[in-house]
């Protein structure tokens, strides 16, 4: 194999903040489903799996999750228990991704189709990820050798201590050369959920792609055109799943680092708390079952908190991928990748000792014109009052008032409210729009149809013949 060179320059601005999002936005919304998973007078106290020392005997069945400050959400006593949080030393984290799916009927636990390594140094204000491909061969402690994602339905079948997450944390920890801490286990369903709890992501699709278009993998394939669209939770699920293009797994993997720009921005673009909170029981009951961790909630504040200041680019981010993994084929006619684990353990040594490049002072503030510019997002005015040439009138106010309509019409249906669609996440704009026609946020709705060509659409509605700020008007 050829020798690793270490990298100087780190990952694009947006990936390096993936993983401090992460962090943020898990104690935010780990916090909004806590607070609706506390039982209401009467209720029965659920069954849980403690976080002390002593296991209970409960079956996965029996085992009720959720979310309180100090119990673990976990659906089966056998799995990765409580550990202290010790923020002065260097944390690792295991995060995966399967598909429960595969466990139905007899084929037996799922195999992890995305398995990711973190690491968390406050004390240096560092952190950064790196992306194991599926097909590695790796020493299974207790097993022998195997693809890396056959450990964790090893773990689950054979029983081995902490089940399925446990062996992976100790595969994945000796392929790299540490002890793993913590493990967050994410099914399939729970993207989705996530997905469509804030309508849908934005991504650039660089070529001509075939997904399929439910999370069975059943009927037939969507082919998603390249080009910028909104993708809803399951074409999103597809779109990182597939491995049917020229780069393999290893295409898989940059998509899913993709999805999660796209989704960290549509999360970051507005206010998502008013779109979310309406949606949570749905989200919870959802997500409950298909989210596992030996975190608790207050261990997952304490990190929000611990990370709240690092510097965006002391996060970086790596995939393992050739020279330092090999194609081939095994003893058992097997297709997989044969790591360099030296190599490997210098790219992981080497990204926690990269120091972080201070972020230069800001010369001007940036004004909100200026965002707007940058959001550069095509807006339509549709009229959809018996009021002719309200379309056209509105369209001169606003683009007045520094609103640039890109799309004057009429709607296909008349309506008795204005209201304002945001399909790809344009926050400044929006601001922009509800300030110039006085509406407050309740006129607004994000949603995602990549068969719409403008990025905002406003649809006028009677009301605005009777009451709007335009000059003249009564």
């Amino acid at each position: 194999m050829q020798a690793y060179q270490p990298e100087n320059n780190t990952s694009p601005d947006p990936i390096r903040r993936i993983l401090l999002g992460a962090f943020l936005l898990s104690a935010v919304v780990t916090l909004l489903l806590a607070f609706c998973s506390r039982k209401s007078p009467g209720q029965p106290t659920p069954a849980i799996v403690d976080n002390g020392a002593e296991s209970t005997n409960q079956t996965s069945n029996q085992a009720q999750p959720t979310l309180d400050d100090t119990r673990l959400l976990q659906t089966n006593a056998n799995r990765p228990g409580y550990k202290d949080l010790n923020l002065d030393q260097t944390i690792y984290f295991l995060l995966t991704g399967l598909d429960k799916r595969e466990w139905e009927g007899d084929t037996g636990p799922g195999l992890t189709d995305t398995i990711i390594v973190a690491f968390l140094d406050v004390r240096e204000e560092k952190a950064g990820m790196i992306s194991i491909p599926r097909d590695t061969w790796a020493e299974v402690p207790e097993f022998g050798p195997y693809k890396i994602n056959q450990a964790y339905s090893l773990g689950e079948a054979y029983g081995y201590p902490g089940g399925g997450p446990g062996l992976l944390m100790d595969t994945a920890g000796n392929l790299l050369g540490i002890d793993i801490d913590y493990y967050v286990q994410v099914d399939f369903e729970a993207f989705v959920v996530l997905v469509d709890a804030v309508d849908g992501v934005l991504v650039d699709v660089p070529q001509e792609i075939l997904v399929w278009p439910n999370a069975e993998m059943e009927g037939d394939m969507k082919r998603i055109m390249p080009g910028k669209q909104v993708l809803p939770g399951n074409l999103a699920l597809g779109y990182v799943r597939t491995r049917d293009t020229d780069e393999g797994d290893f295409g898989r993997t940059k998509r899913q680092q993709q999805v999660l720009v796209g989704l960290q921005k549509k999360v970051f673009s507005y206010d998502i708390l008013p779109v979310v909170i309406p949606r949570l029981p749905a989200i919870y009951r959802d997500l409950s079952s298909n989210v596992e961790t030996n975190l608790s909630l207050s261990q997952i504040i304490s990190l929000g908190w611990a990370v709240r200041d690092i510097n965006p680019q002391s996060l970086h981010t790596r995939i393992i991928k050739e020279p330092v993994v090999e194609a081939g084929i095994n003893e058992r006619d097997q297709y997989v990748l044969f790591p360099d684990i030296e190599q490997i353990r210098n790219i992981w040594h080497d990204m926690q000792e990269i120091s972080a490049t201070p972020i230069p002072e800001p010369t001007y503030e940036v004004t909100l014109e200026e965002y707007i510019l940058q959001e550069n997002a095509s807006i339509a005015i549709l009229n959809g009052t018996s009021s002719p040439g309200l379309a056209g009138e509105t369209a001169d106010f606003l683009i007045t008032n520094g609103v640039n309509i890109t799309e004057v019409g009429n709607s296909d249906k008349f309506k008795d409210q204005t209201y304002i669609y945001d399909y790809t996440g344009n926050p400044y704009t929006i601001q922009s729009i509800l300030s110039v026609m006085n509406y407050s946020q309740n006129r607004l709705f994000h949603r995602s149809d990549p068969d719409t060509a403008a990025d905002i659409v406003i649809i006028l509605g009677a009301d605005w013949i009777l009451d709007n700020p335009m000059t003249g008007s009564d």
